[in-house]
């Protein structure tokens, strides 16, 4: 099924670009959501039947106002209208993107706060830098959390995003890990590296990983969807990232 620039494929529980030929593996709370909208396409679900439909133990409404969030910003700005929060109904999945030029109303997460919508930000950096990447903005963006990743070719900028400090530290030791398999390349073509992961357990929540590099004033990006192995990650060493191109 397409939607907006996407095909939902529900055999895979997969959202894919048809423009920038990338695919999303979703989460089982994100792919609940969104197959049941497709289902009822052009009907409001309340809020209620939404949270019905999600496993178990992420029934709650805060976890699916998150996961419609990360699937309209993965439909792309121009798409993001398509998924429609009707005030003390719930959500709508349009066949066709409503057009209200300059109105932050025609996103549906109009209702969140500043704070909120900071977390929010944070937690889906890797989705944002792929969007960015169709616009030429004046100031580059710099996330308060990158850190230097010293390589034998060079040093690499590095921006794990998690939603809060606990999950931070959840993942303290698999960060860790991460950074020093990459600081084994030879070789890396990747200025920039972002890294965030959804929620859930380790072994259970699926790894986001942006690569970005500027060409000729131009942002080249690649993105990775990793559902864990193991829990310490201990798959990701210096063949995997020769494999999936962190590493030449």
């Amino acid at each position: 099924m397409q939607i907006g620039c996407c095909w939902f494929d529900m055999s895979r529980k997969t959202l894919s670009n048809l423009i920038n030929d990338t695919s999303w593996k979703m989460s089982a709370v994100e792919f609940s959501v969104l197959e049941m909208l497709a289902k009822h396409r052009g009907k409001v679900l309340s809020i209620q039947e939404l949270i019905q439909g999600m496993p178990v133990e992420n029934r709650k409404v805060e976890i699916l106002t998150e996961s419609i969030e990360r699937i309209c910003f993965y439909l792309e700005k121009r798409y993001a209208s398509l998924i429609e929060r009707v005030d003390d109904q719930g959500y709508v999945l349009h066949n066709k993107p409503s057009v209200k030029t300059g109105e932050f109303s025609a996103i549906p997460f109009r209702s969140i706060s500043k704070k909120r919508y900071s977390i929010l930000v944070a937690q889906i950096l890797l989705l944002i830098v792929l969007i960015y990447s169709f616009f030429e903005p004046a100031v580059d963006i710099k996330p308060e959390n990158g850190h230097v990743l010293t390589t034998p070719s060079g040093t690499v900028s590095y921006f794990p995003s998690f939603s809060s400090e606990k999950e931070e530290q959840a993942y303290f030791v698999q960060s860790q890990h991460f950074i020093e398999s990459v600081e084994t390349c030879s070789m890396t073509p990747w200025s920039q590296i972002f890294l965030s992961v959804s929620s859930g357990d380790p072994q259970d929540g699926v790894i986001s990983i942006a690569l970005r590099k500027d060409t000729g004033g131009h942002a080249n990006l690649k993105t990775l969807k990793i559902v864990p192995i193991d829990a310490q990650w201990d798959f990701i060493n210096h063949a995997w990232l020769k494999k999936v191109g962190i590493c030449d």
